[in-house]
This record gives C-alpha cells, sequence and structure tokens, in this order.
C-alpha cells in the first residue's frame, strides 16, 4: 500500500510519536508511508523512515491566513495525486477537512483518531469555541474512523468501528522491576503543566501519604510540574528530563509506584501507562491498558483515590506484587509494533 499523511507541524506529542514509529513499521513491512506538510515544515521529532513530501505556501509569512492557505495547500496536493496513493491518513482535526474533500468518492480517506479532541478546548474564549467546533464538525465528514481506545468507539460525538492503540518496542522497554524496596519507596509520574494531566493531584496525594504514614516516599517527575507547584516547598520531589526512548525506559525501571493518571476520560489509551507497566512498575493509572488485575486501578481521579491506591500498595506483599507484574507483562505483548501495525492496515482492508 501507499500511505500519506497530512501533517501541519511535527511535535514531540505521543500522537506523533505513534505516527512516526507506525510508518516506519509499515515501510520495513514492505509498504510506502510519506508525511505531506508545508514547504516550510519542521523535522519530525521522532525518528521515522518515512520521507516528506511538501506544498509551497506563498502566504508562510502571515499568521492566520498561513494556517487557511496550509489547508487549502493540502487539500489540493491529495486532489492532484488521488491516484498515486491508496490511504490518505488524517490524525488531527484540522487535516481531516482537506483529507476528506480531497479524497472525496474514492474511499481513501481514512481518520486515525487518538483523542476526543473536543474535549481540550476552552468554550470561554473565541479561538478555543472554534476549535471545539472544528473538532466536534470533524467527527461527521466522510471518513473511515479509527480509534486508539475501545472508550472512543462510542464515545460522545465519535463513533468508530475499527481500535487501533498505539505501540511499544518491548526491547526498549524492558520487564526489569526494581528490587523491592526497604525504607526508600520511589514513586514517578509524568508532569505536565495542564491541569487535567493531574500531576498537581499526584504530588498533593504523595505529600499526604508521607505526612500521615512517615514512609520514605520520593517523587521522581518527568518534564515538568505544573505552575501552582513550586518545586522548593517539596523536597521530596526529583526533577528529570529523560528524553528519547532509551532515557524514559530508563527512568520509569528506576521507579516502583508509578502514577499514570489523567482527570478527563477514564479508560482512554495511555502511553505513561502502558510503558510502566512494560517496564515492571507497579501502576496507579485510570487508563488503558491498565485493569483490575495488572495494576492499581482507579477511575474518576481525585487526591484522595490517588492516596487510596499509594496505601494499598504499601500494604501488598512480595507475592501480590509479583502476580500483578505477571498480568502486566502478558498484556502488554499485544502492543509490540509488528502487532500494530497488521492490526492498522487490516482496519484498512476491513472499512473499505
Amino acid at each position: 500500500m501507499k500511505i500519506l499523511i497530512p501533517m501541519l507541524a511535527f511535535s514531540s506529542a505521543g500522537g506523533m510519536r505513534v505516527l512516526s514509529r507506525l510508518s516506519t513499521e509499515l515501510i520495513e513491512s514492505g509498504h510506502e508511508v510519506e508525511f505531506l506538510g508545508p514547504h516550510f515544515i519542521n523535522k519530525p521529532y521522532y525518528p521515522t523512515l518515512a520521507n516528506v513530501r511538501v506544498f509551497s505556501n506563498v502566504f508562510h509569512r502571515i499568521p492566520v491566513v498561513r494556517g487557511i492557505f496550509n489547508l487549502i495547500g493540502m487539500f489540493l496536493f491529495i486532489l492532484k495525486h488521488r491516484k498515486e496513493y491508496d490511504v490518505f491518513l488524517a490524525s488531527y482535526n484540522l487535516t481531516a477537512f482537506p483529507v476528506a474533500l480531497g479524497a472525496l468518492g474514492t474511499g481513501k480517506g481514512f481518520y486515525y483518531i487518538q483523542a476526543y479532541e473536543p474535549s481540550f478546548y476552552d468554550k470561554t474564549s473565541f479561538i478555543g469555541f472554534f476549535g471545539y467546533l472544528m473538532a466536534s464538525a470533524s467527527y461527521f465528514l466522510p471518513l473511515r474512523r479509527i480509534v486508539n481506545g475501545k472508550i472512543y468507539q462510542s464515545y460522545k460525538l465519535l463513533k468508530a468501528k475499527c481500535v487501533v492503540e498505539p505501540g511499544i518496542d518491548l526491547e526498549i522497554f524492558k520487564f526489569s522491576p526494581r528490587p523491592f524496596p526497604s525504607e526508600e519507596i520511589v514513586l514517578g509520574c509524568i508532569g505536565r503543566e495542564l491541569a487535567w494531566k493531574g500531576t498537581y493531584e499526584v504530588v498533593q496525594a504523595v505529600k499526604f501519604v508521607r505526612a500521615t504514614t512517615g514512609k520514605n516516599l520520593i517523587l521522581k517527575v518527568a518534564f515538568e510540574l505544573p505552575k501552582t507547584i513550586a518545586l522548593k516547598g517539596y523536597d521530596f520531589i526529583e526533577m528529570s528530563a529523560p528524553h528519547g526512548d532509551e532515557n524514559l525506559a530508563k527512568f520509569y525501571r528506576g521507579v516502583d509506584l508509578f502514577i499514570a493518571i489523567g482527570l478527563l476520560q477514564d479508560n482512554a489509551f495511555h502511553y505513561p501507562c502502558l510503558e510502566s507497566l512494560a517496564s515492571g512498575c507497579i501502576v496507579v493509572s485510570n487508563y488503558g491498558p491498565a485493569s483490575e488485575i495488572n495494576s492499581l486501578y482507579v477511575q474518576q481521579v481525585t487526591i484522595e483515590r490517588i492516596v487510596s491506591q499509594i496505601l494499598r500498595y504499601l500494604q501488598l506483599d512480595q507475592q501480590a506484587l509479583a502476580t500483578m507484574r505477571a498480568h502486566a507483562e502478558h498484556d502488554v505483548k499485544a502492543y509490540e509494533w509488528s502487532a500494530i501495525a497488521r492490526k492498522m492496515l487490516g482496519s484498512f482492508a476491513s472499512l473499505r
């Protein structure tokens, strides 16, 4: 197959990571995958074997107008090359529009949805409300929808038949549990500024458990803290920036209990959850692929519920922890990249 994935820009977001690795996996299995972007598009953040094709945007120096002509340029490119490709794969609500219009009538337009995007816009501002409308409208375009978790098969405005979860390289994210802790217990999380990511709740939960139990809990936070938390006031926090899969895998392997939570969309797929499970951590999460048997599962996250699961972890014996880890080690095998690539190809075939 020959597949084209239109992009407005390459970022460090998890969804871009999925597309980069998925395209490489498909190329290695004999297919052709290319990205499409404006002539000034940045280089891919994540390594990929896919080439980048470009179209010209003469208004690239003019804000707003530049964005409009990016979409027009995508539409014209797809329209011109619609016989050249087997699949045009949108991955973001704005790129879904030129894909839908450019591939109209060919059956080649697909939309890979990795989150319910309308939830992420602030509808109280004009720009936020416009983004909300565009994201919502994109789910009604004449595209064949593929989602990255079962939760999105029937979720609010979104309906889809096929599910293709993100994948993982189990050669990098090796199952290597940290030795059973004694006095120092290391917790971990991926820190983010955005409130709905739940970093504030994690920090406050760890602070509470430290104060009430007297246990020496260390919280390792990767990347950043919300602005509501001043690092100097939390001496139990250790910050790091483990960029790249190798460093990220090493980060997980240095953690006893990993907290992979968020305040929106329970049961959605979550990369830190998968990666920490694969690395041998005991995981607190409200996201997939966590379950009642492979993790300390929560729903509708609050500080109190995180506290409850940390306390539960502290009471588990080695046999209970080993059993939980064994379930996790088994469950993550379904997400190897080769299996995910085959699943994506199967979705393209079944939706035609």
